[in-house]
């Protein structure tokens, strides 16, 4: 099975005649095991990763540090899933160490990120406090390279 989820996550515009082809399988065991994936939500969605600043509409990208007050019987997770609700946000990972969650967020500007930080975010219920950090250049993301390697800005050092 972790070759079949291996492979739709490279690419999940693979057929399973593809996917068979390549882990040596026959196609209908590939299409029973991704369907049983589908139903335990091991595989819980599809869609392409886009590079929405090489298409000529760029945004940006922050990652906001969360304080959270948990609430009693469920802990940090009801205000995770509340944040997690936000079109904004694009992810949010409980963490441990000096903050309770990193929350990703994007916009089409500073002006909405800080709008979306400020108004929505910070001032939630269980929410103590926030960090934001601007993401200046996104290099990877989800094991897919954004730029090549020879479009890295590279400083030149003088001796």
């Amino acid at each position: 099975m972790e070759e079949i989820l291996r492979a739709l996550e490279r690419d999940g515009r693979l057929t399973p005649a593809e996917i068979a082809n390549e882990t040596g399988r026959h196609e209908d065991e590939v299409r029973a095991l991704v369907s049983e994936a589908e139903a335990r939500h091991v595989v819980v969605g599809y869609g392409a990763r886009i590079n929405w600043e090489a298409a000529g509409r760029p945004q940006v990208h922050a990652l906001v540090e969360v304080k959270v007050q948990p609430e009693e019987n469920v802990g940090y997770g009801a205000v995770a899933a509340r944040v997690s609700r936000f079109d904004n946000v694009i992810s949010c990972y409980l963490t441990s160490g000096s903050y309770d969650l990193a929350v990703i967020v994007r916009g089409q500007s500073i002006h909405e990120v800080s709008d979306f930080v400020g108004e929505k975010l910070a001032t939630m219920h269980g929410i103590q406090s926030t960090v934001t950090h601007v993401i200046m250049r996104r290099y990877k993301e989800n094991d897919v390279l954004l730029r090549s390697t020879e479009e890295v800005d590279r400083q030149l050092v003088m001796p």
